[in-house]
């Protein structure tokens, strides 16, 4: 099985391939892999604020200056910081970002970058997984410098304003997950006009997503409504996915998100193809809306690294995931929660609409989901007692017009169960059912 899930390596701090001598490996094979590819350059790294983050940031930069590789420490900034200042930066061989994106303190990750700013392909994560543990005479060792990118990102998210639509006199609640997106998220609002609150707390290593961010969205929308704000913007750990509450405290994830910018490039004449990218998990209230408007969605597997392939082969300029990962590659190479936010935002005071309004227009299907935590991940089919449940499930969601989808997580020990259709009491029934059968079929996390 390989090292690498949906989005990099990811699990636990200091176990397995996250320990420093795992780390150390990995990146080691990352340097000389690209090396071998491109040549002499830098690798740029990045981190969030996990506790475990200096710790990695320094053994990965060791494997990357011990395969010949120079290394550019961007410190904690947000993912996409990284990928768009990796966008506009030469001479570079990748790069290597830092994070558990939404993921839990404990754990960690190494995310994985083309010269280009755009995910690793598959071809060179395998190429480099190969190479662990491969023993090699160093030609030469590189040096490590820092780089401030923070200034120059903000400046670019500020620059979507220069048309208008600004935010002055609106009141804008943030929520950064205790994260990566710490300063960059209230700063950019505040650029833009916003009067700014924070309903997340200052990182202490700790408590990135503990209760708030894009996955834990509650608390937020209490504030939003406590405080009677516009809006309410929520990004994960490292900033590369987004959930907005509407003036009401109603959270929107990223299928309306999809929606409403799809629209807007359709209206502006700039939807190439009439098409939009999702995934399997897509709600079928996205698909329907788009359909109206003459515009396909095609589904990919979960990950957004499976939703770029996809907009690639299709010349689709948009696509994105449930959870708020969008993917806009005229705005930045991989997803931006905050600049993502700010364009629904801008949009949204250029209409003088507000957000229930606009976001709300995106119909929503019932949806009731489920994760089951799992030590081994046995295959489906091969279980006896779920088999025969799913073949009783798909009859009477068939029948109901829903459908349900199973899958291991790229990026957690989970078992995702998703259950869709019109009709609320028939998803919550069968997700619980079907639920209750996986705990009893598969042996738990240890």
């Amino acid at each position: 099985m390989s090292l690498f899930g949906t989005d990099g390596v990811r699990g636990k701090a200091g176990v397995g391939p996250l320990s420093p001598e795992g780390a150390l490996a990995l990146a080691t094979a990352f340097g000389v892999t690209v090396r071998s590819m491109l040549g002499d350059g830098a690798v740029a790294i990045a981190r969030d604020t996990r506790e475990s983050g200096p710790m990695l940031a320094s053994v990965v930069a060791a494997g990357l200056t011990s395969a010949g590789c120079d290394v550019i420490d961007l410190g904690v900034v947000p993912t996409p910081a990284l990928s768009w200042w990796m966008a506009r930066t030469d001479g570079l061989l990748g790069g290597v970002m830092i994070t558990a994106s939404h993921n839990p303190w404990f754990d960690n990750g190494l995310k994985l970058f083309a010269a280009d700013g755009s995910k690793t392909p598959d071809a060179v994560q395998r190429a480099a997984e190969a190479r662990l543990g491969e023993v090699r005479e160093t030609d030469r060792f590189g040096a490590v410098k820092g780089a401030k990118v923070l200034p120059d990102y903000l400046e670019s998210l500020a620059g979507a304003f220069a048309g208008g639509g600004r935010l002055d006199g609106r009141l804008v609640v943030a929520d950064s997950a205790a994260g990566a997106a710490f300063e960059a998220l209230p700063l950019s609002l505040s650029a833009a006009g916003a009067e700014v609150r924070r309903s997340s707390p200052p990182p202490t290593g700790r408590n990135i997503n503990d209760g708030c961010g894009a996955v834990h969205p509650e608390e937020l929308a209490a504030a939003v409504v406590k405080h009677g704000a516009w809006a309410g913007v929520s990004v994960d750990g490292d900033g590369d996915r987004v959930t907005l509450v509407d003036e009401r405290g109603v959270v929107h994830d990223g299928d309306p998100i999809l929606g409403f910018l799809a629209d807007g490039l359709l209206r502006a004449g700039q939807l190439a193809g009439d098409v939009v990218v999702g995934t399997v998990t897509t709600n079928s209230g996205l698909e329907r809306y788009l359909a109206d408007r003459g515009v396909s969605l095609l589904r990919s597997a979960v990950g957004d690294r499976n939703v770029a392939a996809l907009m690639e082969t299709s010349g689709a300029v948009i696509g994105g995931e449930s959870s708020g990962h969008v993917l806009t590659p005229h705005l930045c190479p991989t997803g931006d929660g905050i600049r993502v936010a700010l364009e629904v935002l801008r949009q949204a005071r250029l209409a003088d609409e507000p957000l229930s309004a606009l976001l709300g227009a995106i119909p929503r299907d019932p949806s009731s989901k489920r994760s089951v935590r799992v030590g081994a991940r046995p295959a489906l089919d091969s279980l006896p007692p779920l088999v025969a449940l799913l073949e009783e499930a798909d009859a009477a969601l068939h029948a109901g017009g829903a459908r349900r989808l199973l899958r291991y997580s790229g990026t957690e020990p989970v078992l995702r169960i998703q259950v869709e259709g019109p009709a609320r009491g028939l998803v919550d029934t069968w997700a619980d059912r079907i639920e209750a059968c996986a705990r009893e079929c598969i042996p738990p996390e240890a």
